[in-house]
């Protein structure tokens, strides 16, 4: 016959099992399920909100409807608005995770037009460009590549790219490997676990860092390309200028990601932090500063001077 003490180690025993397979149970659904929402989320209609801008048309800019083909086979889509003085300078905006070009339309092509050319486009999976798998910044480096191309190809140069949020993280890691003289990097991630983590503690899942990282394996399986993060990129945009931008409050991003990339970039660099912005909000909590941080950035690297 059982002793207590035995009867109860018996039931530890049990307990511990059990916990231990509905731990390995939930982390093997977060794995499954955040993998696939990862690299599938859903192509988001291409439409704009309500109220905004369907084209730049719709705010009295002219534009060239453009189509360009990534060295793996992927045709985009975007939209290429001539500059609103004699210039060759151009900034190519990168748009966020899911996302597509037109939230660009109203906030940010109006003040950057005045004085560069702007090209919007659609990542691969987004949008009106063709469909694939999402890698979070690994496989749309060759959307970014195409886009210099076709820009390079018709004359256009010197080249800035911006972007916000995953965009941004795309540009860091493009820039390195491309003829572009500058880059902006809005609420963009150093390490890729970061939003995904912080995106599970904001829903309630425990264990997010590690739930972060087997989803970013399972991620890359699902992708048949290994996601790497911009932190292992950023050193090496230098000699080409490069502004982070850090919204304070942004609970998706960590601002310490900004900081971490920050601190590992050369020379010349910038960090700008929007006090109270949350994620992809720096612009709209301080427009005036916001532009005319990036205006006097891109004067420098773009046109060797200040802004007038």
């Amino acid at each position: 016959m059982a002793t207590a003490p035995g009867r109860r180690r018996g039931i530890l025993g049990w307990l511990a099992r059990i916990a231990a397979a509905a731990t390995f149970g939930y982390l093997g659904y977060l794995t499954l399920e955040g993998s696939r929402r990862v690299v599938s989320p859903g192509r988001r209609p291409f439409l704009p909100a309500e109220g905004d801008p369907a084209s730049p048309a719709d705010i009295g800019l002219e534009y060239e409807d453009v189509r360009f083909t990534t060295d793996d086979g992927m045709t985009l889509s975007g939209w290429l608005v001539p500059a609103g003085r004699e210039t060759r300078a151009v900034v190519v905006l990168l748009h966020g995770f899911s996302g597509h070009r037109l939230p660009w339309l109203a906030g940010f092509v109006p003040w950057l037009q005045l004085r560069y050319h702007v090209l919007l486009f659609d990542f691969r999976g987004h949008g009106g460009s063709d469909d694939a798998l999402i890698s979070l910044g690994t496989l749309e480096q060759r959307d970014v590549a195409a886009a210099v191309r076709f820009l390079s190809g018709r004359g256009f140069g010197p080249i800035a790219l911006m972007g916000i949020s995953m965009g941004g993280s795309v540009a860091i890691m493009a820039a390195p490997d491309l003829p572009v003289a500058a880059v902006v990097a809005d609420a963009a991630y150093a390490d890729l676990r970061d939003p995904i983590a912080n995106r599970m503690r904001e829903v309630g899942y425990p264990l997010a860092w590690l739930g972060a990282s087997l989803v970013l394996a399972a991620a890359s399986l699902r992708a048949r390309v290994w996601l790497r993060s911009p932190m292992g990129r950023v050193a090496h945009i230098a000699p080409r200028g490069l502004l982070l931008i850090s919204p304070g409050q942004d609970r998706l991003v960590s601002p310490h990601q900004s900081e971490r990339m920050f601190r590992a970039a050369g020379e010349p660099k910038e960090l700008f932090v929007v006090e109270g912005a949350a994620h992809s909000e720096a612009h709209s909590s301080a427009p005036g500063t916001y532009e005319r941080r990036v205006l006097e950035f891109l004067a420098r690297h773009l046109d060797g001077e200040a802004p007038v």
